[in-house]
């Protein structure tokens, strides 16, 4: 009752199964190598462990200390002049000045990357975040002046400007040595005109 599968001579096959056959045993003899034969990492390729330990944090402040608090402030009061001076340029309507101020916007935002990091969880990330949003809003105001006064998204500007505020503040506080002085330094360094910050 059983009967046996004939299988045809190599010889005889079509030359397209012989290929399908040979990159098959290849595949198949790759897996088995991959699966059997022991993973050595490259040389002189570092862990992943080692990698993050030998490499220095990007940013140039990296913890709270006077030369720390004495940059923050000093970008901080940049991007304040920043906001100031948009604020002009829209007002006085001077539509060519548009995307040069967008640039000074972008080359304060890598500042803030180059010195206090590019992510809110490292020790003065606040700082930069506050470019972000400084940044975001400025580029809100002139989205809402391309379309006739409009926002894209309603409150968008208010809520950038707000961000702004909390990371500026929480810049500060980040970058000073102590509470005492991160106090004095915000009331000192507080723009005109600009409400009370949110601790």
């Amino acid at each position: 009752m059983t009967e046996k599968k004939r299988s045809t001579p190599w010889n005889d096959r079509p030359t397209a199964e012989k290929i399908a056959l040979i990159v098959g045993w290849l595949i198949i003899a790759s897996l088995m190598a991959y699966a059997f034969l022991p993973n050595k990492p490259e040389p002189g390729a570092p862990s992943l462990g080692s990698e993050s330990e030998a490499l220095p944090s990007a940013a140039q402040h990296n913890r709270a200390s006077a030369q720390a608090l004495s940059s923050a402030t000093r970008f901080l009061s940049q991007l304040d002049s920043a906001m100031a001076e948009g604020m002009y340029i829209l007002k006085a309507n001077q539509l060519p000045e548009l995307a040069a101020h967008s640039q000074l916007f972008k080359s304060l935002l890598e500042e803030g990357y180059a010195q206090f990091g590019r992510s809110v969880f490292q020790p003065l990330g606040r700082c930069s975040s506050a470019a972000v949003f400084a940044n975001s809003w400025w580029q809100a105001q002139v989205t809402a002046v391309h379309q006739g006064g409009t926002e894209t998204i309603p409150g968008a500007i208010q809520s950038h400007l707000d961000e702004y505020t909390l990371n500026r503040a929480d810049c500060l506080q980040s970058a000073a040595p102590s509470a005492d002085t991160a106090t004095s330094t915000i009331e000192k360094t507080r723009p005109i005109g600009q409400r009370t910050y949110q601790r």
